[in-house]
Protein backbone atom coordinates (compact mmCIF):
# COMPACT_ATOMS: atom_id res chain seq x y z
CA UNK A 1 0.00 0.00 0.00
CA UNK A 2 2.55 2.37 0.73
CA UNK A 3 4.67 1.44 -2.18
CA UNK A 4 1.13 2.36 -4.60
CA UNK A 5 0.93 6.03 -2.91
CA UNK A 6 5.32 6.59 -3.72
CA UNK A 7 4.63 5.33 -7.22
CA UNK A 8 1.05 7.70 -7.73
CA UNK A 9 2.91 11.18 -6.06
CA UNK A 10 6.11 10.61 -8.22
CA UNK A 11 6.69 13.36 -10.87
CA UNK A 12 7.56 13.36 -14.78
CA UNK A 13 10.61 11.47 -16.03
CA UNK A 14 13.43 13.17 -17.59
CA UNK A 15 12.87 11.60 -21.15
CA UNK A 16 9.48 13.08 -20.54
CA UNK A 17 10.64 16.62 -19.73
CA UNK A 18 12.76 17.17 -22.59
CA UNK A 19 10.08 15.40 -25.06
CA UNK A 20 7.72 17.92 -23.86
CA UNK A 21 10.68 20.75 -24.28
CA UNK A 22 11.38 19.66 -27.69
CA UNK A 23 8.07 19.51 -28.56
CA UNK A 24 7.10 23.36 -27.11
CA UNK A 25 10.72 24.18 -29.13
CA UNK A 26 9.28 23.10 -32.01
CA UNK A 27 5.74 24.85 -32.20
CA UNK A 28 7.74 27.86 -30.93
CA UNK A 29 10.05 27.61 -33.93
CA UNK A 30 7.28 27.08 -36.33
CA UNK A 31 5.44 29.60 -34.69
CA UNK A 32 8.27 32.46 -35.66
CA UNK A 33 8.89 31.02 -38.82
CA UNK A 34 5.02 31.43 -40.19
CA UNK A 35 5.05 34.72 -38.32
CA UNK A 36 8.04 35.47 -40.05
CA UNK A 37 6.89 34.30 -43.79
CA UNK A 38 2.93 36.70 -43.19
CA UNK A 39 5.54 39.80 -42.74
CA UNK A 40 7.48 39.09 -45.53
CA UNK A 41 4.68 38.71 -47.63
CA UNK A 42 2.73 41.82 -46.42
CA UNK A 43 5.82 43.87 -46.92
CA UNK A 44 5.73 42.31 -50.42
CA UNK A 45 2.89 43.23 -50.63
CA UNK A 46 2.36 46.67 -49.49
CA UNK A 47 5.66 47.46 -51.49
CA UNK A 48 4.29 46.29 -55.03
CA UNK A 49 1.10 48.31 -54.30
CA UNK A 50 3.06 51.36 -53.26
CA UNK A 51 5.24 50.74 -57.34
CA UNK A 52 1.30 50.65 -58.90
CA UNK A 53 0.04 53.37 -56.90
CA UNK A 54 3.22 55.55 -58.05
CA UNK A 55 2.37 53.96 -61.78
CA UNK A 56 -0.94 55.37 -61.54
CA UNK A 57 0.56 58.82 -60.35
CA UNK A 58 2.76 59.08 -63.06
CA UNK A 59 -0.26 57.79 -65.24
CA UNK A 60 -2.31 60.90 -64.14
CA UNK A 61 0.85 63.86 -64.34
CA UNK A 62 1.39 63.07 -67.68
CA UNK A 63 -2.20 62.51 -69.05
CA UNK A 64 -2.77 65.73 -67.44
CA UNK A 65 -0.02 67.79 -69.20
CA UNK A 66 -0.60 65.82 -72.72
CA UNK A 67 -4.07 66.12 -72.98
CA UNK A 68 -3.41 70.02 -73.27
CA UNK A 69 -0.79 70.30 -75.18
CA UNK A 70 -1.52 73.42 -77.29
CA UNK A 71 0.61 74.62 -80.49
CA UNK A 72 2.44 77.78 -78.80
CA UNK A 73 6.12 77.96 -80.04
CA UNK A 74 8.44 79.58 -77.18
CA UNK A 75 11.90 81.48 -76.95
CA UNK A 76 14.72 79.88 -75.26
CA UNK A 77 17.09 81.26 -72.66
CA UNK A 78 19.13 82.87 -76.08
CA UNK A 79 16.20 84.18 -77.40
CA UNK A 80 15.41 81.50 -80.41
CA UNK A 81 12.25 80.13 -81.03
CA UNK A 82 11.81 76.36 -79.98
CA UNK A 83 8.85 74.51 -81.29
CA UNK A 84 6.02 73.91 -79.01
CA UNK A 85 6.34 70.01 -79.22
CA UNK A 86 9.91 68.61 -78.89
CA UNK A 87 10.72 64.66 -79.17
CA UNK A 88 14.27 63.78 -78.96
CA UNK A 89 15.29 67.48 -79.83
CA UNK A 90 17.83 69.09 -77.30
CA UNK A 91 18.09 68.20 -73.73
CA UNK A 92 15.24 66.67 -73.35
CA UNK A 93 13.58 63.76 -75.01
CA UNK A 94 10.45 65.18 -74.56
CA UNK A 95 9.27 69.18 -74.37
CA UNK A 96 6.48 70.38 -75.02
CA UNK A 97 3.88 73.23 -74.25
CA UNK A 98 0.57 73.07 -72.23
CA UNK A 99 -2.31 74.75 -71.32
CA UNK A 100 -4.75 74.45 -68.16
CA UNK A 101 -1.83 75.47 -65.23
CA UNK A 102 -4.31 76.90 -62.93
CA UNK A 103 -3.56 80.52 -61.22
CA UNK A 104 -4.13 80.33 -57.41
CA UNK A 105 -7.74 81.74 -56.47
CA UNK A 106 -6.37 84.61 -54.49
CA UNK A 107 -3.00 85.59 -56.18
CA UNK A 108 -2.79 89.21 -56.64
CA UNK A 109 -0.21 89.40 -59.76
CA UNK A 110 -1.41 85.98 -61.68
CA UNK A 111 1.07 84.53 -64.18
CA UNK A 112 0.46 82.89 -67.29
CA UNK A 113 -2.10 79.52 -67.61
CA UNK A 114 0.59 78.28 -70.34
CA UNK A 115 3.26 75.83 -68.71
CA UNK A 116 6.66 74.81 -70.88
CA UNK A 117 7.35 71.03 -69.69
CA UNK A 118 10.04 68.45 -70.18
CA UNK A 119 10.26 64.56 -69.16
CA UNK A 120 13.82 63.39 -68.85
CA UNK A 121 15.34 60.09 -67.26
CA UNK A 122 17.90 60.62 -64.25
CA UNK A 123 20.24 58.94 -62.20
CA UNK A 124 19.09 57.57 -59.41
CA UNK A 125 21.80 58.80 -56.84
CA UNK A 126 20.99 62.46 -58.78
CA UNK A 127 19.95 65.59 -56.94
CA UNK A 128 16.63 65.25 -59.09
CA UNK A 129 15.79 62.40 -58.14
CA UNK A 130 16.66 62.86 -54.10
CA UNK A 131 12.79 62.08 -53.65
CA UNK A 132 13.12 58.74 -55.35
CA UNK A 133 15.81 57.78 -53.61
CA UNK A 134 14.08 58.45 -50.21
CA UNK A 135 10.96 56.63 -51.73
CA UNK A 136 12.83 53.32 -52.70
CA UNK A 137 14.87 53.32 -48.62
CA UNK A 138 11.44 53.32 -47.45
CA UNK A 139 10.27 50.67 -49.80
CA UNK A 140 13.35 47.99 -48.30
CA UNK A 141 15.78 48.92 -51.45
CA UNK A 142 18.91 50.12 -49.60
CA UNK A 143 20.96 50.62 -51.89
CA UNK A 144 18.79 51.82 -55.30
CA UNK A 145 20.23 51.51 -58.62
CA UNK A 146 19.22 53.09 -62.42
CA UNK A 147 17.43 56.01 -63.08
CA UNK A 148 13.78 57.94 -61.74
CA UNK A 149 12.02 59.66 -64.03
CA UNK A 150 11.86 63.33 -63.91
CA UNK A 151 9.37 65.94 -65.03
CA UNK A 152 10.29 69.45 -65.73
CA UNK A 153 8.09 72.73 -65.47
CA UNK A 154 9.28 76.38 -65.98
CA UNK A 155 8.11 79.23 -64.32
CA UNK A 156 7.90 81.31 -67.34
CA UNK A 157 7.08 80.29 -71.01
CA UNK A 158 9.35 82.39 -72.51
CA UNK A 159 12.76 82.14 -70.66
CA UNK A 160 15.09 84.32 -69.85
CA UNK A 161 18.99 83.92 -68.87
CA UNK A 162 18.77 82.70 -65.70
CA UNK A 163 14.99 80.52 -65.83
CA UNK A 164 15.85 77.86 -64.28
CA UNK A 165 13.25 74.38 -64.16
CA UNK A 166 11.49 73.05 -61.19
CA UNK A 167 11.41 69.00 -61.24
CA UNK A 168 9.32 66.49 -60.18
CA UNK A 169 9.54 62.86 -59.89
CA UNK A 170 6.94 61.03 -61.68
CA UNK A 171 8.38 57.42 -61.62
CA UNK A 172 11.18 56.16 -59.14
CA UNK A 173 12.64 53.58 -61.06
CA UNK A 174 12.82 53.18 -64.41
CA UNK A 175 15.08 50.81 -67.17
CA UNK A 176 14.02 53.15 -70.30
CA UNK A 177 11.84 55.09 -72.37
CA UNK A 178 10.52 55.69 -76.25
CA UNK A 179 8.50 58.05 -77.74
CA UNK A 180 6.90 58.23 -80.90
CA UNK A 181 4.58 60.81 -82.54
CA UNK A 182 1.98 60.01 -85.36
CA UNK A 183 1.32 62.80 -87.33
CA UNK A 184 -1.35 63.41 -90.41
CA UNK A 185 0.41 65.24 -93.37
CA UNK A 186 -1.85 67.37 -95.39
CA UNK A 187 -1.13 68.99 -98.57
CA UNK A 188 -3.30 72.03 -100.81
CA UNK A 189 -5.89 71.02 -102.91
CA UNK A 190 -5.26 72.26 -106.05
CA UNK A 191 -9.05 72.55 -107.42
CA UNK A 192 -10.23 73.70 -104.23
CA UNK A 193 -8.87 77.18 -102.93
CA UNK A 194 -8.07 76.96 -98.87
CA UNK A 195 -8.96 73.55 -98.47
CA UNK A 196 -6.49 70.51 -97.72
CA UNK A 197 -6.27 66.74 -98.07
CA UNK A 198 -4.34 64.66 -95.97
CA UNK A 199 -1.77 62.45 -97.98
CA UNK A 200 -0.39 60.34 -95.24
CA UNK A 201 0.37 59.49 -91.91
CA UNK A 202 3.21 58.37 -90.49
CA UNK A 203 5.17 57.85 -86.91
CA UNK A 204 8.11 59.71 -86.01
CA UNK A 205 10.91 59.35 -83.56
CA UNK A 206 12.27 62.88 -83.48
CA UNK A 207 10.04 66.30 -83.64
CA UNK A 208 9.99 68.58 -85.50
CA UNK A 209 11.43 66.08 -88.44
CA UNK A 210 13.83 67.20 -91.10
CA UNK A 211 11.83 65.58 -94.16
CA UNK A 212 8.30 66.05 -92.63
CA UNK A 213 5.37 66.92 -94.83
CA UNK A 214 7.40 68.18 -97.48
CA UNK A 215 6.08 71.66 -97.51
CA UNK A 216 2.74 70.60 -96.50
CA UNK A 217 0.69 70.62 -93.39
CA UNK A 218 2.00 68.42 -90.70
CA UNK A 219 -0.63 67.84 -87.49
CA UNK A 220 0.44 65.46 -84.28
CA UNK A 221 -2.40 63.14 -83.69
CA UNK A 222 -1.05 60.91 -81.24
CA UNK A 223 1.84 60.39 -79.09
CA UNK A 224 3.08 56.58 -78.03
CA UNK A 225 5.16 55.93 -75.01
CA UNK A 226 6.85 52.82 -74.92
CA UNK A 227 7.89 52.27 -70.89
CA UNK A 228 10.61 49.56 -69.28
CA UNK A 229 10.31 49.09 -65.81
CA UNK A 230 11.83 46.69 -62.82
CA UNK A 231 9.89 44.08 -61.86
CA UNK A 232 6.59 45.17 -64.26
CA UNK A 233 8.02 44.80 -67.66
CA UNK A 234 7.29 46.83 -70.91
CA UNK A 235 4.12 49.18 -70.49
CA UNK A 236 2.76 50.99 -73.50
CA UNK A 237 0.56 53.65 -73.61
CA UNK A 238 -0.93 56.52 -76.23
CA UNK A 239 -2.76 59.50 -76.36
CA UNK A 240 -4.37 61.94 -78.89
CA UNK A 241 -3.51 65.39 -79.12
CA UNK A 242 -5.32 68.51 -78.72
CA UNK A 243 -3.09 69.97 -81.36
CA UNK A 244 -5.06 73.92 -82.23
CA UNK A 245 -2.94 76.76 -82.74
CA UNK A 246 -2.61 79.24 -79.51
Amino acid sequence: MKNSAVRAQAGFTLLEVLLAVAITAMIGVGSAQLLNSIINAKQGVDIRSEKLASLQRFNMAVSRDIEQIINRPIRDIYGDEQAALRINDGDYPLEFTRAGWRNSPVAEDPRSELQRVAYRMEPIDSEACEVAYARLQSWGVNQPEGECLVRYFWPVLDQASVSEPLTQVVLEQIDGFEIELLVSEESADSESEGVTQETGRNWYTDWPAINAGLGGVETPLVIRWRLELPELGSIERQWFIPWGDF
